[in-house]
This record gives C-alpha cells, structure tokens and sequence, in this order.
C-alpha cells in the first residue's frame, strides 16, 4: 500500500485531511483552517489614508484644480469575460465502478482494528484464523468496513507495505452475498483511495471458494500503481465466506508485492493456513 500524507479523511468526507501514515489512518487531522489575518491592518489603514490625501491635495492645488472631466466611456468593470486567478470549483463526480482509479461508495464506520496474536501463534478475526508470519509487524492495516479486525504488516520499503487481514462485513451495509461482496471489497481496496498513484486493475481469479464446508467467493487482482519506482504494485486477495451468520460474512484479505517472491510466498502461507474457527 501506499506512502505517507495527508488525505482527505475517509471517517468524515469534506470535514478535513487525515494522516496517513503508510500502514493506517492516524487520530491526526486538520480542519483546514483559513490563513490567519494580518498582524497589522491598522498600518495599511494608515497607508491607504495618506494616498487618498495626497491625491485630494494634487487635484485640489493644481491649475484648474477641480474641473469637471468628460465621462469615462470605458467601464471600470468589464462585461465580457474576465480571468479568474481563483480556480473554478468542479461538482464531484459520482463514485465509479470498480477498476476506475476512484474511491467507490464503501462503509467507512468502523474502527475495530487491531494487531493481535494469540498463544496459538495464529492471528483470529471474523471466524476465521491465519499462521501470522514471522517477522511482521504488529501494526493494524485501517479498513472502515470491517469489524473484529485482526490484521499484520511487513514493510517492502518506506512507503511500500504488505498486509494480512481477517475481519467481518455486515449485511445491514450494503453486503448481501459473498460474491457480490468480494466485488465491493475488491473495489474498495483497488482505487486510488488505499493505492495512491493507482493505475489499474487486473483480475486473475473471480471464482467461488470453499472452507472447511463454508461456501463463499475468491477474487485475486493485481493492483498496479506508478508512484513506487521499481515496485508495480500489489496482488490482492480477497476471500469471503459465509459462515451461517444471518448478519455477517466473513472476510480474508492479503496483499503482497508484485514479483517479490519472498512477500508472495510468506503470504501465500498464510492464506493455505486460513481456517474456520
């Protein structure tokens, strides 16, 4: 995923920036506040006097001072077109579908993330469960649509990371059935909204899944970005399945970097380690 910066904050759209800091959304935000005012208004005050003084003088002690001039015919404000130095504000296009390059309509709710694992050695969320790989960082990835969210990161570079999540989505917001659900999450990750400088998608699998007896749906796309260098980007995964649960299915996302080959297996092993609870 994608380097450092201040973004428009995904939690509250048009209330301001947020910091993200290359693995998660940070409590830091800003509401964009005006330039302060000048420290000093009453000095140009005094300015402006003494110019219209001196110009009052010159008119009144000059020959003639006081005279009547013609009209002026040309218009001091103009009434064909004029240049704006302010640019023009644009009305926001609706969200687009999925592989655009633009942030498409996801929950942005929640904040149950969290970077746990247990004694077992593997890291549960959602009903589901995965062998956290050795030497990751116990840093939560954000993701404002899933809940019990248990997720893993291990830096590529300084502005470059691979991550592994396992979490639940809820019915009640918009995810109605697991293949249609992996197509939103697949939306949601896929944009420029997580992979800035983001270029394109490329699906390679979108097929249904089974685990241990739950049915449910696969995705896998590689995510590519122009922003990182040598890096192209990411292959992601996205598994739901559908445990039973009236009110919510659970989810298994991973990304890993695109010809890496050490990122793609250590992250292919813990996909094959993912379990049902």
């Amino acid at each position: 995923m994608s380097a450092p910066g201040w973004y428009p904050d995904p939690s509250h759209p048009g209330s301001g920036l947020r910091y993200w800091d290359g693995g998660a959304w940070s409590q830091q935000t800003t509401a964009g506040a005006a330039p302060p005012p000048s420290k000093r208004p009453w000095l140009w005050f005094v300015i402006a006097m003494g110019v219209i003084a001196v110009v009052v003088a010159v008119f009144i002690l000059r020959p003639g001072g006081l005279t009547t001039t013609a009209e002026d015919t040309n218009s001091a404000r103009p009434t064909g077109s004029q240049w704006n130095e302010v640019p023009p504000t644009e009305t926001p296009s609706p969200p687009e579908e999925t592989g655009s390059g633009e942030t498409i309509d996801c929950p942005q709710n929640s904040f149950d993330d969290r970077s746990e694992v247990s004694s077992d050695g593997r890291m549960h969320g959602g009903g589901l469960s995965f062998e956290a790989p050795k030497g990751w960082e116990a840093r939560p990835v954000y993701m404002p649509w899933m809940y019990d969210h248990n997720s893993t990161i291990r830096p590529i570079t300084s502005s470059w990371m691979s991550n592994l999540s396992a979490g639940e989505v809820l019915r009640s917001e918009g995810f109605t059935d697991p293949r249609s659900t992996a197509t939103q999450l697949m939306g949601c990750l896929a944009s420029s909204g997580l992979y800035m400088g983001f270029t394109g998608r490329e699906d390679l699998t979108d097929a249904s899944f089974r685990l241990d007896g739950h049915g449910g749906w696969r995705i896998t796309a590689d995510v590519h970005v122009e922003n990182q260098g040598s890096i192209k980007g990411d292959v992601v995964d996205v598994i739901v399945v559908d445990l039973g649960d009236a009110d919510k299915f659970a989810v298994f996302i991973s990304c890993a970097t695109i010809d890496d080959e050490k990122n793609l297996a250590e992250v292919a092993r813990a996909t094959d380690s993912l379990r049902v609870d």
